[in-house]
C-alpha cells in the first residue's frame, strides 16, 4: 500500500510534493519545540517554514545562510545587552552593534539574518534574564534548520530520479519531433532550432535532477545508480546527434522518398522501434526503479539499420553517429542496476 502511495502520479506534481514536505517541516518542528519548551517556539517554526525549499541544494543553502546570521547576530548582541546592564542607553548600545552589522548585511547579503537577530535579541530582551534571548534564537535557528534538513532528506527524497527520467522522456520525444518536422520539410532551420532549444530545456531539467539525487546519498551515484549518473551525458550526444542530422536532411532539400534506404532515413521502423522503447524505458524508470530483461534491448538494437554504402555520403556519416550514440543509450538502459540502490 505504501509503494502504491510513494508512486502515485500526483506525486510528480512539484507543488504537491513541496506542499508535503513543509506541512512535515512545520509539524515536526512544533513537536519538538514543545519537548525542548522553547519560550518563543514561532522562531523556530518560521525558520522552518523558510528553510524548507523544494530541492536539497536549496534547503542547505538556506539554511546554512539562516545559522550563520543567527550566530553572528547573536554573538553581535552581547555587547548592546552587556552595556545596557551598565546602564547605557538602549539606541547607543544597539547602534554600536547594527552599524557594523549593516555594513556585513551590505557587503555580503546572505548574512541579514544577522541584523534580524540582533534586532530581536536587544529590543526584545528578556527583563530578568538578558542574554536568553540570544540563546533562545540560535536554539530556535538550530531546531529549526536540522528539521527542515531532516524532512528534505527523507520525505520524497527518491523523486529527483524520477524527475530525471521523466525529463529524458521528454528530451526524446523532442528530439524525435524535430526528425519528424525535418524528414517532412513542414518546418524551416529556425523552426527547427525552437524545438532543439525545447530539447535543451528538457535535457537541462534532467542535468538538474541528476545533480539533486547526488545530494539525496552519502555514496556516490555513480555506485548506486550508474544509470542515472551516465543518463545526462549520453542524452546530450544524442541530442546533438539529433540536430546535426535534422540540419543534413534540411540542406538536402528533398523530402524522402517512400522506400528511401532505411540507413539514411530518420524515421526507418528501427529507428522509430529504438526511440519509443527509449521513451516507454525512461517512463517506467520514472515511475519506479525496475530494471529491464536485456534480451528486448538486444532485439532492439539489432532492429536498428545498417549502413551498407549506399547513398549520400554525409547522411550515412550523421545517421551512423546517431545510431552509435542510440545503441549507447539503450546498453544503459537496458542494465538491470536494481540490486545497486
Amino acid at each position: 500500500m505504501s509503494l502504491k502511495f510513494l508512486s502515485a502520479p500526483w506525486l510528480g506534481n512539484p507543488v504537491v510534493r513541496q506542499t508535503i514536505r513543509l506541512l512535515v517541516s512545520v509539524g515536526l518542528c512544533g513537536f519538538v519545540t514543545r519537548l525542548t519548551h522553547l519560550q518563543e517556539p514561532g522562531w523556530a517554526l518560521i525558520t522552518s517554514v523558510i528553510v524548507t525549499q523544494s530541492s536539497i541544494k536549496e534547503t542547505l543553502s538556506s539554511g546554512r545562510y539562516q545559522l550563520v546570521g543567527t550566530l553572528i547576530g547573536a554573538a553581535a548582541s552581547i555587547l548592546p545587552i552587556t552595556l545596557m546592564l551598565y546602564r547605557w542607553p538602549l539606541w547607543e548600545s544597539f547602534a554600536l552593534a547594527f552599524v557594523p552589522l549593516a555594513v556585513l548585511a551590505s557587503w555580503k547579503p546572505d548574512t541579514r539574518m544577522s541584523v534580524v537577530t540582533l534586532m530581536i535579541a536587544t529590543l526584545f530582551a528578556t527583563p530578568n534574564d538578558p542574554y536568553l534571548m540570544p540563546v533562545e534564537r540560535v536554539l530556535s535557528i538550530l531546531i529549526g534548520v536540522g528539521v527542515s534538513m531532516l524532512v528534505t532528506y527523507v520525505v520524497l527524497h527518491e523523486q529527483a530520479r524520477r524527475d530525471a527520467f521523466r525529463n529524458a522522456a521528454a528530451t526524446v520525444r523532442q528530439i524525435v519531433e524535430m526528425l519528424t518536422q525535418a524528414h517532412t520539410h513542414e518546418m524551416d532551420w529556425s523552426q527547427i532550432q525552437d524545438l532543439n532549444d525545447a530539447s535543451v530545456a528538457s535535457l537541462r531539467k534532467v542535468q538538474s535532477a541528476v545533480e539533486e539525487a547526488r545530494r539525496e546519498h552519502w555514496r556516490p551515484l555513480e555506485k548506486r545508480d550508474p544509470m542515472l549518473a551516465e543518463l545526462p551525458k549520453i542524452l546530450r550526444q544524442l541530442q546533438m546527434d539529433a540536430l546535426v542530422v535534422t540540419r543534413a536532411v534540411l540542406m538536402a532539400g528533398q523530402t524522402p522518398a517512400h522506400g528511401t534506404d532505411d540507413a539514411i532515413d530518420p524515421l526507418s521502423p528501427g529507428l522509430m522501434r529504438a526511440f519509443g522503447w527509449i521513451i516507454d524505458r525512461c517512463e517506467s524508470e520514472g515511475v519506479a526503479r525496475t530494471g529491464e530483461e536485456y534480451r528486448v534491448a538486444a532485439g532492439v538494437m539489432t532492429g536498428l539499420p545498417d549502413d551498407d554504402g549506399q547513398g549520400e555520403e554525409i547522411m550515412r556519416f550523421v545517421m551512423g553517429v546517431l545510431r552509435t550514440d542510440l545503441k549507447t543509450l539503450i546498453q544503459l538502459l537496458a542494465d538491470d542496476d536494481t540490486k545497486k540502490a
